[in-house]
Protein backbone atom coordinates (compact mmCIF):
# COMPACT_ATOMS: atom_id res chain seq x y z
CA UNK A 1 0.00 0.00 0.00
CA UNK A 2 1.46 3.23 -1.18
CA UNK A 3 1.51 6.26 1.03
CA UNK A 4 -0.35 9.34 -0.49
CA UNK A 5 -0.95 13.06 0.69
CA UNK A 6 -4.16 13.90 2.38
CA UNK A 7 -6.87 15.90 0.37
CA UNK A 8 -5.88 18.89 2.05
CA UNK A 9 -2.66 19.19 0.23
CA UNK A 10 0.01 19.73 3.65
CA UNK A 11 2.80 17.98 2.48
CA UNK A 12 3.40 17.00 6.41
CA UNK A 13 -0.16 15.05 6.19
CA UNK A 14 -0.10 11.58 5.27
CA UNK A 15 -2.49 9.38 4.92
CA UNK A 16 -2.59 5.29 4.18
CA UNK A 17 -5.89 4.91 3.43
CA UNK A 18 -7.00 4.17 -0.36
CA UNK A 19 -9.10 6.07 -2.27
CA UNK A 20 -11.51 3.04 -2.84
CA UNK A 21 -14.60 5.08 -4.24
CA UNK A 22 -12.67 7.01 -6.87
CA UNK A 23 -11.48 4.07 -8.32
CA UNK A 24 -15.40 2.05 -8.26
CA UNK A 25 -16.75 5.05 -9.71
CA UNK A 26 -14.24 5.27 -12.61
CA UNK A 27 -15.04 1.82 -13.52
CA UNK A 28 -18.98 2.01 -12.71
CA UNK A 29 -19.37 5.21 -14.18
CA UNK A 30 -18.11 4.79 -18.14
CA UNK A 31 -19.99 7.61 -19.29
CA UNK A 32 -18.72 9.81 -16.70
CA UNK A 33 -17.45 12.61 -18.97
CA UNK A 34 -20.83 13.36 -21.22
CA UNK A 35 -22.83 15.85 -20.28
CA UNK A 36 -26.74 15.81 -20.39
CA UNK A 37 -29.23 16.71 -22.65
CA UNK A 38 -30.69 19.76 -22.94
CA UNK A 39 -34.30 17.95 -21.16
CA UNK A 40 -31.89 16.49 -18.68
CA UNK A 41 -30.44 19.33 -17.56
CA UNK A 42 -33.84 21.14 -16.98
CA UNK A 43 -35.25 18.37 -15.53
CA UNK A 44 -32.48 18.56 -13.13
CA UNK A 45 -32.64 22.44 -12.75
CA UNK A 46 -36.03 22.00 -12.26
CA UNK A 47 -36.19 19.27 -9.26
CA UNK A 48 -32.99 21.45 -7.22
CA UNK A 49 -35.22 24.11 -7.97
CA UNK A 50 -38.35 22.56 -6.23
CA UNK A 51 -36.08 20.75 -3.23
CA UNK A 52 -35.27 24.06 -2.73
CA UNK A 53 -38.59 25.53 -2.16
CA UNK A 54 -39.73 22.77 -0.11
CA UNK A 55 -36.72 23.32 2.78
CA UNK A 56 -36.82 27.00 2.57
CA UNK A 57 -41.00 26.43 3.49
CA UNK A 58 -40.68 23.63 5.76
CA UNK A 59 -39.86 25.83 9.12
CA UNK A 60 -43.08 27.81 7.84
CA UNK A 61 -45.31 24.55 6.97
CA UNK A 62 -44.21 23.23 10.60
CA UNK A 63 -45.43 27.06 12.02
CA UNK A 64 -48.23 26.79 10.75
CA UNK A 65 -49.10 23.08 11.55
CA UNK A 66 -48.43 23.98 14.99
CA UNK A 67 -50.69 27.18 15.35
CA UNK A 68 -53.51 25.13 14.04
CA UNK A 69 -53.05 22.57 16.55
CA UNK A 70 -53.01 25.56 19.51
CA UNK A 71 -56.29 26.58 17.95
CA UNK A 72 -58.15 23.47 17.56
CA UNK A 73 -56.67 22.82 21.65
CA UNK A 74 -58.21 25.62 22.68
CA UNK A 75 -61.29 25.62 20.68
CA UNK A 76 -61.75 22.15 22.12
CA UNK A 77 -61.08 23.52 25.96
CA UNK A 78 -63.41 26.04 25.20
CA UNK A 79 -66.12 23.82 23.82
CA UNK A 80 -65.72 21.12 26.82
CA UNK A 81 -66.20 23.69 29.59
CA UNK A 82 -69.26 25.58 27.67
CA UNK A 83 -71.02 22.08 27.80
CA UNK A 84 -69.80 21.39 31.03
CA UNK A 85 -71.02 24.81 32.55
CA UNK A 86 -74.88 24.15 30.67
CA UNK A 87 -74.76 20.58 32.37
CA UNK A 88 -74.32 21.98 36.11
Amino acid sequence: MDVRRARSGCPREKTTVPDRRAAVGRRLSAGAGRRLSAAGARCGRLARGCAHWVSRRRRIAADQFLRGLCYGAGTAVVGLLVVWAQAR
